[in-house]
């Protein structure tokens, strides 16, 4: 299956819709309970990741409904979600928010990411600032380049 340059930039306007609805609204701003422990004090999960995760897997369901969605929380509810990635056409996996110790301690160190995979093989990557509103953006056959919010760009 492929995985174009109109499909990064769908991928790319959900992104930013969930750090826009569900990321940035909560930072510095999580009530009693927005924070929890997964597996340890510095394995972090956040109303945040939960929130913008769902909004993330419901929106790629619509506009890539063949494609196997792996998110950070989703493969630590069910971890056999991983072994689907090798044999499917097309997976997106996603981490929420990346670098979520720095988002529940308020520090604008992290980031929305996603991976496009296609039979096994990365064919697109996605890394985006919610605080800066900055992309770094890679696409099989099209490069890797940095995307500002006021829209200029410049290869990596």
């Amino acid at each position: 299956m492929t995985f174009s340059r109109t499909d990064l930039d769908r991928l790319s306007a959900i992104m930013a819709e969930a750090a826009g609805r569900e990321i940035m609204p909560r930072f510095r701003s999580l009530g009693d309970g927005g924070i929890r422990e997964k597996t340890g004090a510095l394995d972090l999960v956040t109303d945040a990741d939960e929130q913008a995760e769902w909004l993330i897997r419901d929106q790629c369901a619509r506009a890539f409904p063949k494609a196997l969605f792996v998110g950070e929380e989703s493969v630590a509810r069910d971890a056999g979600l991983l072994d689907k990635l090798q044999d499917a056409d097309l997976a997106i996996i996603v981490d929420p928010i990346d670098g979520t110790s720095n988002f529940a301690w308020g520090l604008p160190l992290f980031g929305v990411m996603a991976a496009v995979v296609a039979r096994g093989e990365t064919v697109a990557g996605l890394i985006y600032d919610p605080v800066g509103r900055d992309w770094r953006k890679a696409l099989r056959g099209a490069g890797a380049w940095a995307e500002q919010h006021n829209g200029r760009t410049s290869d990596l």
